[in-house]
C-alpha cells in the first residue's frame, strides 16, 4: 500500500501543480491551449517514436498483448456503440471508449511492476507498452477522423451510403496516417522494423523530450481541471473511473484464464496493466479535439488517485 502511494503521489502533486498555475492566473487559457499543443506536436511525438523504434517488435511474445488487447478493443466498441446510442458525437464517444481503456502503463505501470513482480513481469508488461499506443491511439484517432469525415454539409446532397463511406475512406485514413499521434508511432515501427539503431545524439535529444512529456501532461491536466467545472458531470467521470479500474481488468482477467490460458504470472501482469488509472494522452487527445474535457480530465485525476485504493485489492486477490 506504501509503495503504491508513493508511486501515486507524485502524479497528484504535478496534477496539483498545474490546478494551482490556473487557479492564480500563472498561465491562461490561451497559455494552456498553446502548451497543450507544443507537448502534442513535439514532446509526445518524441516519447512514441523513440519507444516505437527501440522495440524488438520481432521477438515480442503475443500472449499477454493478445489477452490484453482482445478485452481493450472489445471494451472500446462496447462503450462507443452505447455512447452513440445514448446520444453522444462521434468525437465525444470515441474519447470516453479511449478513457475506458487506455492505461496508465508507464509512469504507474513500469515501478508498480517491477516491485510486485520482478523484472520478469516487468518483460510482460513492456510487451503490452510496445503496442499500447500502437494500437489504441490509433484505432481511436480513426474512428474520430472518420466519423469527422462522414459529417455531410447541412445543404449538401445526400449520397448513398456506400458512395459516403468510400468517399469518406481516404480523408480518414489521410487525417489519420498524418496525425501526431499515429505518424511517429508508425515511423517509429518502420525503423525497428528495417533493424536501424538511433544516432546517440537523435536517440539523447528524444529522451530528454519524452522524459518532458509526462510531466507536461499531469501540469496540463491540472490546469484543464481549474478551467473545466466537472461539479455538473460528476456521473460520468464516476463512470469512466469505473469503467478503467474495474470492468477493464476484470475482463483482462477473464479472457486471460479461460480464454487465453496465461499462466498465472502473466495473468497477473496483464490485469494489473488493465486495473492502472486512466492515462494522461487521453487528455491530450481530448484537448486537441476540443471535446469531453471534463469528463477525461475529471476521470483522470479521480482514477489515479482512486487507484491507490484498489491496486492493493487487485494485488491481494491475484496472490
Amino acid at each position: 500500500m506504501n509503495v503504491i502511494v508513493e508511486i501515486v503521489a507524485p502524479i497528484v502533486a504535478l496534477i496539483a501543480v498545474g490546478y494551482g498555475a490556473a487557479r492564480f492566473r500563472v498561465i491562461d487559457s490561451d497559455g494552456v491551449r498553446a502548451l497543450s499543443d507544443v507537448t502534442f506536436m513535439l514532446f509526445l511525438p518524441a516519447l512514441l517514436f523513440g519507444a516505437m523504434a527501440r522495440t524488438d517488435f520481432e521477438h515480442i511474445a503475443l500472449t499477454a498483448p493478445g489477452a490484453y488487447f482482445s478485452a481493450a478493443l472489445a471494451l472500446f466498441f462496447t462503450v462507443f456503440a452505447v455512447q452513440r446510442w445514448r446520444g453522444y458525437t462521434n468525437d465525444n464517444s470515441a474519447l470516453h471508449a479511449l478513457a475506458a481503456v487506455l492505461s496508465n502503463n508507464v509512469m504507474l505501470g513500469i515501478p508498480l511492476v517491477r516491485l510486485a513482480f520482478g523484472e520478469q513481469g516487468l518483460a510482460i508488461l513492456l510487451t503490452i507498452i510496445a503496442m499500447h499506443a500502437l494500437i489504441l491511439l490509433t484505432v481511436a484517432t480513426l474512428v474520430i477522423e472518420f466519423g469527422r469525415a462522414m459529417v455531410i454539409a447541412p445543404d449538401a446532397p445526400v449520397p448513398p451510403v456506400t458512395a459516403r463511406l468510400l468517399g469518406a475512406l481516404w480523408p480518414a485514413l489521410r487525417g489519420a496516417v498524418l496525425h501526431p499521434v499515429v505518424l511517429p508511432i508508425v515511423a517509429g515501427v518502420a525503423w525497428s522494423l528495417l533493424h536501424w539503431s538511433l544516432p546517440a545524439p537523435l536517440d539523447a535529444a528524444l529522451k530528454l523530450m519524452a522524459a518532458a512529456a509526462a510531466p507536461l501532461c499531469l501540469v496540463l491536466l491540472g490546469a484543464s481541471l481549474a478551467q473545466h467545472a466537472i461539479s455538473a458531470g460528476w456521473s460520468g467521470v464516476i463512470g469512466l473511473s469505473a469503467l478503467k479500474i474495474m470492468v477493464h481488468p476484470l475482463l483482462v482477467y477473464s479472457l486471460g484464464r479461460w480464454v487465453f490460458g496465461l499462466d498465472q504470472l502473466t495473468l497477473a501482469v496483464t490485469t494489473i496493466a488493465a486495473g492502472l488509472p486512466i492515462g494522461a494522452n487521453v487528455y491530450l487527445m481530448a484537448q486537441r479535439y476540443r471535446v469531453a474535457l471534463p469528463a477525461v480530465s475529471g476521470g483522470v485525476t479521480l482514477s489515479t488517485v482512486v487507484c491507490a485504493l484498489t491496486l492493493p485489492l487487485l494485488l491481494a486477490w491475484l496472490g
